[in-house]
């Protein structure tokens, strides 16, 4: 067969694209898999005690290939997971505070198309101390401050808004903060982004004639679930409506009503106070029309309903199987509230304290998943029907019959509770019941480690809604 010229020069471009191929498989090979992406990047400082560390390779990997080449100086165990290329350390437990910790990636982990990590990977960060975030004053037009729990240094503030903020929720790896707060007299309130230093003050929702409140962080930290609400004109001034869950986009801020419907979200399920797993996809939030606690997997679509009359969303254990919420028991001394667990692995519901005259709310678990807090009213029903102020309970997450109060305080209430990542304190809103105009204050608790009333301190007067730092 005779070539002419046009068929000559095909081929030679198939070969040289042949050729082409076969030296960009070469090199791969030669260079290897290579780690994009990890975090926490080299150098960071103030690096979250609770972080888990993530590395995203350069192509799809056999996930058993990486299994003990992954190692922390100073030592420390952990499980790994994967999410497509991304590998995941979660450590058994918080690192070390004010220390400098070195990641090592070794050589071997192997790719589904065969290549190698040719070289061992390290790089190092400097974890920080735990801090606490609050909103103060309490009751007027508040604004974030960042305090040490030492008590010797005083607290910084973080935001300046002219109209206050409402509320706020700290990033996973607490870098940033997300809040809500009002734009002006009107009622409007808009979502912002705040480094937790208090600088690149971003907004990420503009929020016209609709109140946007009670965000909540997903676990990687690149979604934000949160309430929107129509403000309705009435006759006394404008409120706001019934709330529907939106999610947000942290990267592109573009939002969406979680389960579709026009903009103005008025087609989408109701629903209030989002809570997202620490691990995985799912959410849970409060479904006022069908009295139920419900759960999405935000990946999947699978919806779960957990009947409820209480309208609190659940406190999620740190693996994300399971959920603790107070419900409404009634029996021939009145009503009160127990605690109960979700178990969506199991798909079981049972109580986790038995039955009293008390009423249990304020529940969360400690970032270990191995204790429970938890707000606790007794109630005293012999001469008369009294209520005590809520104290402050423990009790193991496996063993809640060994449950113990830290405080007995009953002229002051104890709610808003929140662990510091190294489960030595519980941060908490304290308020006075006896004291007219009482404003609140955030206190701090110390978890003994045996029965007894714990050590506790004041740490802002006239303020609410503490967080830790991770």
């Amino acid at each position: 067969m005779t070539l002419d010229r046009l068929d000559r020069a095909a081929l030679s471009a198939m070969a040289a694209i042949a050729c082409v191929i076969g030296i960009i498989l070469w090199r791969g090979d030669q260079v290897g898999v290579q780690i994009t992406r990890a975090t926490p990047a080299a150098g960071a400082e103030s690096v979250a005690i609770r972080s888990a560390l993530s590395f995203t390779f350069s192509e799809a990997m056999v996930a058993d290939s990486l299994e003990g080449r992954v190692r922390l100086s100073p030592q420390i165990s952990g499980a790994l997971r994967w999410n497509g290329n991304t590998a995941l350390f979660v450590p058994a437990g918080p690192l070390q505070p004010d220390t400098a910790y070195t990641v090592t990636i070794e050589a071997g982990a192997r790719s589904a198309r065969g290549r190698l990590l040719l070289r061992d990977t390290q790089w190092s960060f400097r974890t920080g101390h735990p801090r606490v975030v609050y909103l103060s004053p309490a009751l007027d037009a508040g604004n974030l401050y960042l305090a040490e729990i030492d008590g010797a240094t005083p607290p910084r503030q973080i935001t300046s808004e002219p109209y206050g903020v409402f509320d706020f929720a700290i990033s996973p790896d607490g870098a940033r903060i997300v809040y809500s707060a009002n734009r002006d007299d009107s009622g409007v309130r808009d979502l912002w982004l705040i480094q937790l230093d208090g600088s690149r003050r971003e907004l990420l929702v503009a929020c016209d004639q609709q109140v946007c409140q009670s965000p909540a962080w997903a676990a990687d930290g690149t979604r934000i679930a949160f309430e929107r609400r129509t403000l309705i004109d009435g006759a006394i001034g404008r409120s706001p409506g019934p709330a529907r869950i939106w999610l947000v986009d942290v990267s592109t801020r573009q939002a969406a009503p979680l389960f579709g419907g026009d903009q103005a979200g008025e087609s989408q399920k109701l629903g209030f106070l989002p809570r997202w797993a620490p691990l995985g996809d799912r959410l849970s939030y409060y479904d006022p029309l069908e009295s139920a606690i419900t759960v999405v997997d935000t990946q999947s679509g699978e919806i779960i309903q957990l009947p409820s009359v209480l309208g609190d969303s659940g406190a999620w254990s740190p693996d994300g199987n399971q959920l603790i919420y107070p419900e409404l028991v009634a029996v021939d001394t009145g009503q009160f509230s127990q605690m109960l667990r979700a178990d969506l692995v199991m798909n079981v519901i049972t109580p986790v304290t038995a039955l009293t005259t008390t009423n249990d709310a304020s529940i969360t678990w400690s970032p270990s998943g191995a204790w429970i807090a938890f707000s606790r009213q007794s109630i005293r029903t012999g001469a008369g029907f009294v209520s005590l102020g809520p104290q402050v309970w423990v009790s193991q997450a496996d063993n809640t019959a060994q449950a113990r109060p830290l405080t007995d305080q009953p002229e002051y209430s104890y709610g808003g509770l929140r662990w510091s990542p190294d489960e030595t304190w519980i941060a908490a809103v304290r308020n006075n019941l006896r004291a007219p105009n009482a404003r609140p204050e955030v206190w701090l608790i110390r978890v003994a480690p045996a029965p007894g009333l714990a050590e506790q301190r004041v740490l802002a007067a006239d303020a609410t809604i503490p967080a830790w730092t991770p």
